[in-house]
């Protein structure tokens, strides 16, 4: 066993969660990869991975001595006088994203997708939902996260403050009225609200630094787009980010219905896990959409 080939095929492999994607790496065949890792799992006594017939998962021993091998093939490469120029297969390979589903969110794909235009052999998985994502268990590369404070395992960025004013559409505020204040509008007014899957509830609404319990909404969603759709048809009322909604208060389709009232200040964090390498790739990516977001909160 080549020691060093080893090692590259291991992290290659724990990137992947592919001995095929990874034999196509090094142009070798899968049952290469498979004998050499299981002769480097001998070597060692401990399993890097566990495996089926369809797919493999890093196992505690392999998480942990991930870093070791990165850290190793790092110091090989300056050993033996790498250009420090970025090579091809430094931007190459999968960047795994985690953000919330929104329209915002949307563009900001179209943006990056653009932006990667000179690295066709990045490949983005761009994953969106509400559930929080993990960076060894789900493979995320990169992560954006509505919080009131960054994790300490993160290299974060504030992107923006978030604000989600209760908002309707005009036609129906004429239909059924303006409700004299909160209280009043989860009385008497049909609402709507996002839906948190592990209780299966209604998410609480946050205004005036106030938690409040919703029981019954008259449409609940898992989909903030969704969410703003219903809101747009005349069906309800509902808090939705104001960066979801600017476009409508220009058109005269959506109107705040508490102009004076505030949500809990919220901020949009773009953040990568704190590791001891960071891909180049995933650097570059990273970068890429700083500017995207950083531009639009500029606009």
């Amino acid at each position: 066993m080549n020691r060093l080939d080893a090692l590259k095929y291991f992290v290659v492999a724990a990137e992947t969660l592919s001995f095929r994607a990874t034999a196509e790496r090094f142009s070798v065949s899968p049952q290469v990869i498979t004998r050499v890792m299981g002769e480097l799992e001998t070597e060692l006594g401990e399993q890097l991975f566990k495996r089926n017939t369809r797919s493999i998962r890093l196992t505690d021993f392999g998480i942990q001595w991930l870093p070791q091998a990165e850290q190793f093939l790092q110091q090989e490469q300056v050993l033996f006088g790498m250009p420090a120029k970025l090579n091809d297969n430094e931007l190459s390979g999968v960047v795994r994203i985690t953000v919330p589903p929104s329209a915002y969110s949307d563009w900001v794909l179209k943006q990056l997708l653009l932006a990667l235009a000179p690295y066709p052999a990045i490949r983005i998985d761009w994953r969106t939902g509400f559930n929080v994502l993990k960076a060894v268990e789900d493979q995320i590369d990169i992560g954006v996260r509505i919080t009131q404070r960054p994790e300490d395992n993160w290299i974060a960025r504030k992107i923006r403050m978030l604000n989600e004013p209760i908002v309707a559409a005009p036609a129906l505020i004429e239909l059924v009225g303006q409700p004299e204040n909160i209280e009043d509008l989860l009385a008497r007014f049909p609402i709507g609200s996002l839906l948190n899957s592990k209780t299966n509830r209604p998410w609480a609404w946050s205004v005036n630094d106030e938690f409040i319990p919703i029981y019954q909404a008259d449409v609940v969603t898992d989909d903030t787009k969704a969410l703003l759709q219903a809101v747009l048809a005349g069906r309800i009322f509902a808090p939705l980010p104001y960066m979801d909604c600017q476009h409508y208060f220009a058109t005269g389709e959506l109107v705040k219905v508490f102009p004076y009232s505030e949500s809990q200040k919220w901020a949009y964090y773009l953040y990568r896990p704190k590791q001891t390498i960071t891909a180049k790739r995933v650097l570059l990516v990273y970068e890429l959409l700083e500017k995207i977001y950083l531009s639009h909160r500029a606009a």
